[in-house]
């Protein structure tokens, strides 16, 4: 919460890693994190404000099967701040997202709580032949498997993680997360890969853009029917890059808050509608709205209405 971007990445045979910029002169790597010394197979790294307290967690997916390899997505709470800790929170739910990709938070239902979407499989052939098999036989016990390729058995149109189905968590409001996918429609059995979040007719709501290997684009509209309150907000920066990106933009509201950064890109091979979209649930009214522009200004706003998309340009002393 210093102003300045930090770096956190997922590595593909890596541990994560959290570098913190250092007054935009160097990056340096945070210990002590509880950041896993161990390799996973880290393919995304999404940031939302799960808790409404105005941080940034995080969500890294990583690869699963059950029977033969669980490394687990990870959930990490944001308690920097507190303890030093990104803590791994990811129960049952969060953490067993089969051979996960994509993953975007954002809040699908506008009742002020952050959700999440997860994308998942890897090869989907012949769904009777199952090359996880013969995967586990030449890794067992074989501490050289990567200098052994030689002896791997030949693929062919055997699956490997296919036919596996998205993920659509809500979250409960105090960050619990429940995957409600096949009871919102979501049911479809592709290789997922990216997944944008966009209000593509300007409802209010936001709708899910999710490409897919060797499958076409699947574009799943929102039928959102409640009347919860929203607010978005499209950012231009004149003393800032015009784009606003990194700018942070944290809304107050009921006695809540919750915060989201303008990004240029976000997730694996993905990016999101730059607007800022955030559901308020069934609260009347706006307290006031904070934004932290990319040349460390800030600007408060008050009195803005709801359900309304704002177009806020940079204030400046010019």
């Amino acid at each position: 919460g210093d102003g300045w971007q930090d770096l956190y990445l997922a590595n593909d045979y890596g541990p994560e890693v959290l570098l913190i910029n250092q007054k935009g002169q160097r990056f340096e790597q945070q210990v002590g994190t509880t950041l896993e010394e161990t390799s996973k197979s880290g393919m995304n790294v999404a940031f939302g404000d799960l808790f409404n307290d105005g941080k940034h967690d995080v969500y890294i997916t990583n690869i699963s099967k059950r029977g033969y390899l669980f490394q687990g997505n990870n959930l990490r709470r944001n308690l920097l701040d507190e303890t030093g800790q990104m803590l791994n929170i990811a129960d049952g739910e969060t953490s067993d997202a089969g051979w996960a990709w994509g993953a975007q938070f954002g809040d699908l239902n506008n009742d002020g709580h952050t959700d999440l979407f997860v994308t998942n499989g890897f090869v989907s052939a012949d769904p009777d032949e199952d090359y996880w098999y013969e995967m586990s036989r030449v890794a067992m016990g074989n501490n050289n498997i990567f200098q052994d390729v030689e002896n791997w058995a030949q693929m062919g149109n055997q699956s490997l993680s296919g036919y596996e189905r998205s993920r659509l968590y809500l979250n409960d409001g105090t960050g619990r997360m429940f995957d409600v996918a096949e009871a919102v429609g979501i049911t479809d059995r592709y290789d997922g890969r990216g997944v944008a979040f966009v209000d593509l007719m300007n409802r209010g709501v936001l709708d899910l853009v999710v490409a897919s290997q060797n499958a076409p684009l699947k574009i799943y509209k929102n039928t959102l029917t409640t009347d919860h309150a929203w607010v978005a907000f499209e950012l231009v920066g004149v003393d800032s890059n015009a784009r606003a990106v990194g700018a942070e933009v944290c809304v107050y509201w009921n006695g809540q808050q919750q915060v989201q950064v303008v990004t240029g890109g976000s997730g694996f091979a993905s990016q999101s509608q730059r607007r800022l979209h955030f559901g308020l649930g069934d609260s009347p009214q706006l307290d006031r709205v904070e934004i932290r522009w990319p040349n460390g200004k800030t600007q408060a706003l008050k009195g803005l209405a709801l359900n309304t998309l704002h177009r806020i340009t940079e204030a400046t002393n010019r």
